[in-house]
């Protein structure tokens, strides 16, 4: 884990690293997307994964859909669904790096060393487990295991849980940032003030 934290400061200090990640999250996001409109055109659903309200009882009333043409859409969308949650965690992995590096305060700085910068992919292991939960509950038919489906809403809660946690910690951390730039920049013009008032010799 020390290691993948290094990696993901070292990551940070480079700015094509940076705009790399932007890049592909983005692109994973609009890819994503595509797929899940391809099984909303032959169902009139969005798939399970993006359902944030979904219940035992949805999800199963739902199961007949997952057939012929829409299983095949799906298992498209559930294939590069292990792709995305592994860019998107690690955009915001970077970003959290990036942002704590450059403050300079005392406590962003030991959360980093902490490492801080990996919960966001503790978040992509709760949404790969939601699909590979998801892939079982297929798989078994019209009657699957309601250990199963538990399973499915449990970790679709942790995802959501995290995703939320994500998006407030990036928020966070941005304001911390420019609360730090603001603050060396009024040090700095304090110093270059009390300079020029400097009695000469």
């Amino acid at each position: 884990m020390n290691r993948l934290n290094r990696g993901l400061i070292s990551s940070s200090n480079h700015w094509w690293a940076v705009v790399l990640v932007v890049v592909l999250n983005f692109s994973a996001f609009v890819i994503l997307f595509g797929l899940e409109d391809q099984f909303e055109a032959l169902t009139a659903f969005p798939v399970y994964d993006t359902q944030n309200d979904l219940t035992a009882e949805a999800l199963l009333t739902q199961l007949p859909l997952y057939q012929g043409e829409a299983r095949s859409a799906y298992l498209r969308f559930a294939a590069f669904d292990f792709v995305f949650p592994l860019v998107a965690g690690l955009f915001v992995a970077v970003l959290w790096a990036l942002f704590l590096r450059l403050n300079t305060w005392r406590i962003p700085q030991r959360l980093l060393a902490l490492g801080l910068p990996l919960f966001p992919l503790i978040v992509t292991v709760w949404d790969w487990l939601e699909n590979v939960s998801l892939l079982v509950v297929l798989s078994a038919g019209a009657s699957p295991d309601p250990a199963f489906i538990n399973a499915v809403l449990l970790f679709k809660r942790l995802k959501l849980a995290g995703l939320a946690l994500s998006g407030a910690g990036t928020s966070l951390l941005l304001l911390l940032l420019l609360l730090n730039v603001l603050y060396r920049l009024s040090l700095d013009f304090n110093r270059r003030r009390q300079s020029s008032r400097a009695p000469t010799v």
